[in-house]
């Protein structure tokens, strides 16, 4: 028997079953091994660097604690030490101690070490002692309150330390994975080895007979499965020897009849092979032309001479709502697009007209065309004809949505240039609405109310609030009204405004909105505003009664198209009713300011506020209505994707001690600082005005100069051409962080009305103003 050398050998052991085995378990156990140790070193690193926070944050404190009084003083020497002391602890990298008011006393080294290790950072506040309660204070359950704020303290440690710990855990892990491994490794040879002696001698014996050797015969090692699986094969391997015998007579008789055959047959294959390639590349290529016309994004069909359609593709079928079945042939595929007689002959002579221009010279001819889809809604498109062959091909592009664009965007720059005249026509309004309702109310007081002129008074002053209540809305429609956007659920905004609307109608009304629609990025107060102005003109569309149907769903642009220019995820809201519906005549004029059919109803504002306030929001407003089938109006507002965050507003300020009663006005109008100066006057305050922001400075630094400072400014928020409320406010908390700011302006939606506090207001009051209401103000901020 002949020996295998050592490669062979190897070779063929790794081609056995007990190698496969081996090799599996090996690995197995390699991986466990590396996991194990991998989890360790992570969990050991993990917990030393939460020690070394631990540590850090537990140092920054006692820091804090040692430097409070020296800290106070703003002893620089004692800070130092104290700081010098912290740099010899292990590990620190850098000290800095920072003032109340952010100055940096302290910082060792001079600048923060920027070496390629990671530093950790801590921060304590250094708080003065609290102030103790008096016993009654106690017996009310009141509690101590933190001391004022005195600085804090900012402790650097290194990491370098733990990134040595890490290493060594980690060549400790490695070394202790790697000997668990081999011990593994060797316990499963010598298991496998001895497992598998029986299994070896059995495939040796199949390898025999597999080659054709049925003379020799296995070796019976064991009586186990393998040894009678060998015994058996052994008999097996005698009876293929006597088959083998006969299968060669047999062999030699059948080859010789089929070398005839397949002489003849060579031929033949060879023809139908080079015939099937030639039908197979030819459905190929007819495959892959009609794929590309089912994708193309524009109808393409083909008809015979007879104008028998052959081919639709899936772009007709989709946009026009006909297939095969109702539109057999190009005469009633026509006659159902363009139902009117003329204009379908008119349409007709076009397209013969450019199938005679594609025949004389190969050129492509254009027309347009208004088509009818089955749905009833209408489709502009651009077509053009060519020949191929027996067949004609009609091409046509829709080109419905960019001309709803193009209109929409013309639309949108009226809405804004009219906007922009809104705004500045309202703010003027307000200003000079602001005198007359303060003239008014400051008229009252001089009358006994059984005078004869009080009640015309009291008439003049409601009929002033209402002309307040079209500037509010004109403002809403003008860019002046920012919205302040957050998380809005939409069911509770649509009940709400559909209630109102329908109460006390005869019409009914029908909300299908999912449990699951999320809530919309909007500002509430204006999105209510919108929806109810959708609401009322449906009522008003229906006043012998009918049905009002809200339905919302969430609609993304991956998954379907939605109107230009949008992308992203929207809910999608739709206002049906079963109105009159909105002339053709009328349809491009219903967002105007303005414009309205119902005059004796409404102003013609509702529908042009409600198309700047969803635009506003990024969102997008469109109509369908047909005469006498009712109107569906469909918004599309963006998903809310964080969790709202709620502003947190201080409290009024007291007004510090030593201020006395002088207040300052600062507004561009005369008329508002007359009436504001005589008002004030009369409740005993000390008024000086002035008109500008730049003015306001100088007023209020001059008055702290001379040691009797402003007890509150009243400050405009916008000056034209002249600097407003909001900068002159900045540059006195910056003289006096205590002063008391009160923003006045006619833009009760701008966003520095709605969060005063951000921009360093104390109060915010709305034009027109009561002088009654400012005097209030000023009160409730003196009495604190």
């Amino acid at each position: 028997m002949n020996r295998l050398s050592l490669p062979q050998r190897f070779r063929t052991f790794r081609s056995s079953f007990q190698f496969k085995l081996f090799l599996r378990f090996t690995l197995f156990s390699a991986v466990i091994a590396v996991v194990c140790g991998t989890l360790f070193v992570l969990h050991q690193i993990r917990q030393n660097k939460s020690h070394a926070v631990q540590m850090l944050q537990l140092q920054a404190h006692a820091l804090a604690d040692a430097v409070r009084l020296p800290l106070y003083a703003e002893s620089t020497e004692l800070l130092q030490a104290h700081a010098a002391d912290t740099m010899r602890l292990p590990g620190i990298r850098a000290v800095e101690i920072v003032s109340a008011r952010g100055k940096v006393l302290v910082r060792l080294p001079a600048s923060l070490p920027y070496s390629r290790e990671e530093l950790l950072s801590q921060t304590a506040e250094v708080h003065g002692h609290p102030l103790s309660l008096s016993p009654e204070q106690i017996l009310a359950g009141e509690q101590d309150a933190p001391g004022d704020l005195v600085g804090e303290v900012r402790l650097y440690r290194g990491t370098a330390d733990l990134w040595r710990e890490g290493r060594r855990l980690a060549a400790l892990s490695l070394v202790l994975a790697t000997v668990c491994w081999l011990f593994v490794s060797l316990s499963c040879y010598l298991i496998l080895r001895r497992v598998t002696a029986s299994f070896n001698t059995l495939m040796r014996g199949l390898e025999k007979v597999h080659g054709g050797d049925y003379v020799s015969r296995i070796d019976i090692v064991s009586d186990d499965e393998p040894g009678r699986a060998s015994a058996s094969l052994n008999g097996l391997a005698e009876s293929l020897w006597q088959r083998e015998q006969e299968n060669r007579r047999l062999h030699a008789e059948l080859m010789a009849a089929m070398d005839f055959e397949i002489a003849s047959k060579e031929q033949l294959v060879s023809v139908n092979l080079h015939l099937e390639q030639e039908i197979e590349q030819g459905t190929q290529a007819r495959q892959e032309l009609k794929n590309l016309v089912q994708q193309l994004p524009l109808g393409i069909v083909w008809s015979d001479e007879q104008g028998e359609i052959e081919y639709l593709n899936s772009f007709m079928m989709d946009t026009f709502g006909y297939g095969p079945e109702q539109a057999p042939d190009l005469d009633v595929l026509f006659a159902l697009i363009c139902p009117d007689a003329q204009y379908r002959e008119a349409v007709l002579e076009k397209r013969r007209a450019a199938i005679a221009a594609w025949e004389q010279g190969n050129q492509a001819t254009f027309y347009e065309m208004s088509a009818l889809c089955r749905d009833g809604s209408p489709r502009q498109l651009n077509c053009s004809n060519q020949r191929s062959g027996a067949r004609i091909v009609d091409i046509m592009i829709d080109m419905t949505e960019r001309e709803l664009l193009q209109q929409q965007m013309v639309r949108n720059q009226k809405l804004e240039s009219i906007g922009v005249l809104a705004g500045g026509i309202a703010h003027n309004f307000n200003n000079a609405l602001t005198g007359v309702l303060g003239y008014i109310s400051f008229a009252k007081k001089f009358l006994d109310p059984g005078h004869g002129s009080h009640e015309l008074l009291q008439q003049a002053e409601k009929a002033t609030m209402r002309a307040a209540g079209l500037a509010n809305q004109l403002l809403s429609f003008a860019k002046g009204g920012a919205p302040l956007r957050k998380g809005v659920p939409v069911a509770a905004l649509v009940e709400e405004s559909v209630q109102f609307a329908t109460k006390g109608t005869n019409v009914s009304a029908k909300i299908e909105l999912p449990t699951d629609l999320p809530p919309v990025f909007v500002d509430d107060g204006q999105m209510r505003q919108a929806f109810n102005c959708i609401c009322i003109n449906a009522v008003q569309a229906m006043p012998e009664g009918g049905r009002l149907t809200v339905r919302g769903r969430l609609v993304s642009g991956e998954r379907e198209r939605l109107p230009a220019p949008l992308c992203g995820s929207y809910v999608e809201l739709s206002f049906r009713d079963e109105g009159s519906g909105i002339r053709d005549e009328h349809k491009s004029s219903i967002f105007t300011p303005y414009f309205t059919t119902k005059a004796q109803l409404g102003t013609g504002l509702g529908l042009a506020t409600v198309h700047s306030i969803v635009t506003r929001h990024g969102g997008v407003i469109s109509f369908d209505s047909q005469w006498g089938r009712g109107t569906t109006f469909t918004l599309y507002l963006p998903v809310f994707g964080a969790e709202s965050v709620v502003a947190q507003h201080k409290p009024y300020p007291p007004a510090q001690a030593g201020r006395g009663n002088a207040v300052l006005v600062m507004d561009d109008e005369e008329m508002i600082r007359s009436l504001a100066a005589g008002a004030l006057s009369e409740q005993g305050y000390q008024v000086t005005v002035c008109a500008s922001g730049q003015e306001a400075v100088e007023l209020y630094q001059q008055a702290l100069d001379s040691g009797a400072p402003f007890l509150a400014a009243v400050l405009d928020l916008t000056v034209p051409g002249g600097m407003g409320g909001k900068e002159a406010a900045q540059k006195i908390l910056a003289r006096d962080p205590g002063a008391c700011l009160i923003v006045s302006s006619g833009y009760s939606n701008d966003v520095v009305m709605q969060d005063f506090h951000a921009y360093g207001f104390c109060a915010a009051t709305v034009k027109p103003y009561n002088p009654d209401l400012l005097c209030r103000l000023l009160d409730a901020l003196r009495q604190g």
